[in-house]
């Protein structure tokens, strides 16, 4: 390792030391300092990110294999498993970041991972959630679009799954 990274990496050490006695010689400190920003994302949370949710959760149920809201002191968000073998849960995320202040939202799960956006707790409005929930549900229902078979539909509305749909698709 580079001398310097080496050198930088001590001084962190030790100034992670120097927090940690300091967190046990006065952890009502450390035990507040966020408190403010918890309490508001909470609310936000209960009152506008839930509620949205659990609307789009109930119009889901039944029709994938789970959806599922969670709601924790940092994190609310949608959960959800479509009716494959190999899939695996995907979720919406809202998570209150006590560092930075902000509101992060994510879609992670399997092939998603993926900061979307950072914003304040005022901004979190329903229109906002709705917004960020179409956008996660296209994104995991295209997915879906991609992994399955290709069939082309007749005109009596029977779907042919021979071969030749992948070559008519191909050509269009």
């Amino acid at each position: 390792m580079n001398k310097a990274n080496v050198e930088r990496l001590h001084q962190l050490l030790s100034h992670h030391e120097e927090m940690l006695e300091e967190k046990r010689m006065h952890p009502e400190d450390f035990s507040r300092q966020n408190e403010p920003f918890r309490e508001s994302f909470n609310r936000a949370a209960r009152s506008v990110v839930v509620p949205v949710l659990e609307q789009i959760k109930d119009m889901l149920v039944g029709k994938v294999e789970s959806a599922s809201i969670f709601h924790r002191v940092t994190a609310a968000g949608l959960r959800i498993k479509l009716d494959r073998w190999e899939d695996f849960e995907r979720s919406l995320l809202f998570f209150g970041d006590d560092a930075a202040r902000l509101v992060r939202i994510t879609h992670e799960g399997v092939g998603f991972g993926l900061l979307i956006r950072k914003i304040e707790v005022a901004e979190l409005q329903p229109e906002l959630v709705e917004e960020e929930a179409m956008k996660f549900l296209r994104r995991l229902f295209g997915e879906e679009q991609l992994r399955r078979p290709l069939a082309m539909t007749l005109g009596d509305g029977r779907r042919n799954g021979n071969g030749r749909a992948a070559e008519q698709l191909l050509h269009l």
